[in-house]
This record gives structure tokens, C-alpha cells and sequence, in this order.
């Protein structure tokens, strides 16, 4: 791994952790629950290794084979990809967060008003 490499990975790590503080921020004291941090824990994990395939099949089938464009692993074309990447993981954690958030709320509420009858 060179210099290029490592700096991505500290950059994928502190995405993990900045999200996953925002998400525990955002979750009220009453919902801080164990299961809920642990899984939107692996969904970042998931989410990092699913753009990750995506973007290597995209690049590998749809640019190389079918377009035929010719693609060297230089600097610049390693900073796009990952550029793309990056910004792809975060809109997926962010907006997953608000959805999670939600549904969690959503159940909770109805448990509650079920109980309540």
C-alpha cells in the first residue's frame, strides 16, 4: 500500500466513525440501545463494501468492455474513483441514518400506543 492508499483508509475509517457518532447523537437517550448502534455499525461496513463492488464492476464491464476506454492506474484517475466513492458512501450513511431513525421511532410509537389501548 503506498502513501495514496493509506490516506484513503484513514479517510474510510473516519467516515465509519463520524457517521456512527452522528448516529448515536441523533438517537434520543431512551433508544440508545446496543442492537441499534451494532447495526447501523455493520450497515456502514456493508455499505462500504457494496459501493466498493459496484464501482469495480462499473468500471470493469460497462468502461472497459463495452466502451473500450482504456483506463491507467495513475494518481489522478485513483482520486476520481475514490473521490466518487467516498461521496457515494456518505450520501448512503447519511440517508440511511434518517430512514433508521425513523423506523425506529415509527416502532416505537406504535408498540406504545398498542399498550396503551
Amino acid at each position: 500500500m503506498d502513501a495514496l492508499g493509506g490516506v484513503l483508509l484513514v479517510i474510510i475509517i473516519l467516515i465509519v466513525i463520524v457517521s456512527n457518532i452522528l448516529f448515536i447523537k441523533r438517537l434520543r437517550k431512551n433508544q440508545r440501545r446496543f442492537k441499534y448502534i451494532f447495526l447501523f455499525f455493520l450497515f456502514c461496513f456493508f455499505s462500504i463494501i457494496a459501493i466498493g463492488l459496484l464501482c469495480y464492476a462499473f468500471e470493469r464491464h460497462i468502461l472497459i468492455e463495452y466502451l473500450k476506454i482504456e483506463i491507467t492506474n495513475r494518481y489522478t484517475n485513483r482520486i476520481i474513483k475514490s473521490i466518487t466513492a467516498l461521496t457515494l458512501i456518505i450520501i448512503t450513511n447519511y440517508n440511511f441514518a434518517k430512514f433508521y431513525l425513523k423506523r425506529i421511532s415509527k416502532t416505537k410509537n406504535e408498540i406504545e400506543l398498542i399498550g396503551k389501548e
